[in-house]
């Protein structure tokens, strides 16, 4: 790892390629509905427009947001005091994105009428336009036989047209009003605003905020430029829905995290997040260092805990998921098969145990539930059978034993241990006592409808 500085040829370069392969990467994660929310000062804007422009597509780069991230810094401008930084939204397929409403926003307009979906009121079909359109400037057939055009103020120089074509006029003909001569829409009530993409209130927050959400958590300012909760928080409310995960890249201190435990208690939601971040060492000459955080990814873990803590204790909610699980990018916990050419026979007789050394049980456990696609946050849970133990995860969905010198014995309690759905059981391949046990317990198991019988 070395820094990117401006002075460096490459600077833009190095930028571009560290970027490309992780927006690659978040694009093929993305659920059919998913979206993703970059932030970025101006240094490389144009540059990551044109990144997304080629990963998503142009149509799926739906909105650039402009948030005002700090308020001054004239003294620190040659030109001009920037105040604001980017957030470029992309959809994995703009087709099947829907957003939320912006629930903070108070909407004033008046709705004097009601009908079996709600309040509402009148929007005039018809709208003055500078592109006048002939094809939106058609007839309307109403109930009553009458025929409705678009009113131009001008009739010798039309410039009038229905805000809806032909087809969907069709298709939503029953949901007309059709009132004094004009037609109109009906425009119900809703709970929020279609949000906006200037991020300039303070209910926003700015960078400042960050600090402040931050220095409440953990003291002596041992992270800089922590985005704000509330920004994060705006995000969340426009666009998840229940069950869905949220993906951070660049978790630097955690701040999404925070914001989504908040989310969940606030909104009674459960929805999980992933942080990611590479263990950048911080300065030995730094708070960070000195007050114990050897790198990024501690001072991060460290938020998580103590938020969750703050949130469970100011709220009294004590139901509220709180918990996280901490994993690091590693290689397999197993050896490569090595044999010895000289001595194949010897090599192929002798039992060796295949795990290395330096790793634990729990490690190879993750490694089994990663590669049969098992979900990381299911609970796992140990159970003593004689000598042996036998990990169970997801209430019996998946059984592990990684034991030495395993017998017949443990066969009764596996079958105890097996969920009625489909259950599949781990072994250590050299664990066994001897192959008539192994060869037991693979019999008595399949008799008892548990078929899955791996061992590695």
């Amino acid at each position: 790892m070395s820094t990117n500085t401006e002075t460096n040829g490459r600077y833009h370069s190095n930028w571009l390629n560290m970027m490309y392969p992780r927006l690659k990467l978040a694009r093929n994660f993305l659920s059919s509905n998913g979206i993703i929310f970059i932030s970025i000062d101006e240094n490389e804007i144009e540059n990551l427009k044109n990144l997304c422009n080629e990963i998503f597509g142009e149509e799926n780069v739906i909105a650039t947001l402009i948030w005002k991230s700090k308020s001054g810094g004239a003294n620190d401008s040659r030109f001009f005091a920037m105040d604001h930084e980017y957030i470029v939204c992309c959809a994995k397929n703009f087709n099947d994105l829907q957003l939320n409403l912006d629930t903070e926003v108070q909407v004033s307009t008046s709705y004097p009428y009601r009908d079996e979906k709600g309040e509402y009121g009148l929007e005039r079909l018809d709208k003055q336009s500078i592109q006048y359109s002939k094809g939106m400037d058609y007839e309307i057939v109403g109930p009553d036989g009458k025929i409705y055009k678009p009113m131009h103020k001008n009739p010798e120089k039309p410039n009038a047209t229905w805000r809806w074509g032909k087809e969907r006029v069709k298709e939503k003909y029953g949901e007309l009003v059709f009132k004094d001569g004009k037609v109109y829409t009906k425009n119900y009530k809703k709970e929020g605003a279609i949000p906006r993409s200037l991020l300039i209130d303070d209910r926003f927050g700015r960078t400042r905020t960050g600090k402040t959400d931050f220095a409440e958590l953990i003291e002596n300012n041992v992270f800089s430029s922590p985005k704000p909760k509330k920004l994060i928080k705006f995000l969340l409310n426009i666009s998840v829905n229940e069950n869905d995960i949220i993906l951070d890249f660049f978790s630097g201190s955690s701040t999404t995290a925070n914001a989504v435990l908040e989310f969940n208690n606030e909104k009674s939601r459960n929805i999980k997040f992933i942080m990611v971040q590479i263990p950048e060492k911080t300065d030995e000459k730094s708070n960070a260092y000195n007050d114990g955080y050897k790198n990024i990814c501690e001072i991060g873990k460290e938020r998580i805990r103590r938020a969750g803590d703050k949130i469970v204790h100011e709220s009294g909610n004590k139901d509220l998921d709180i918990g996280f699980k901490v994993f690091k990018l590693d290689s397999s916990n197993l050896e490569k098969w090595d044999p010895d050419y000289d001595n194949l026979e010897q090599t192929l007789l002798v039992s060796q145990d295949n795990i290395k050394p330096d790793r634990t049980q729990e490690d190879l456990i993750y490694e089994i539930m990663l590669k049969y696609g098992i979900d990381l946050t299911l609970p796992i849970e140990e159970y003593n059978a004689g000598e042996n133990k036998i990990y169970s995860i997801g209430f019996g969905a998946l059984l592990i034993c990684l034991d030495n010198n395993i017998t017949k014995e443990i066969s009764q309690s596996i079958i105890e241990l097996a969920s009625d759905d489909v259950s599949r059981v781990v072994f250590k391949d050299n664990g066994f006592a001897s192959d008539a046990d192994k060869t037991n317990i693979k019999e008595t198991l399949r008799s008892n409808n548990i078929d899955e019988f791996i061992t590695i």
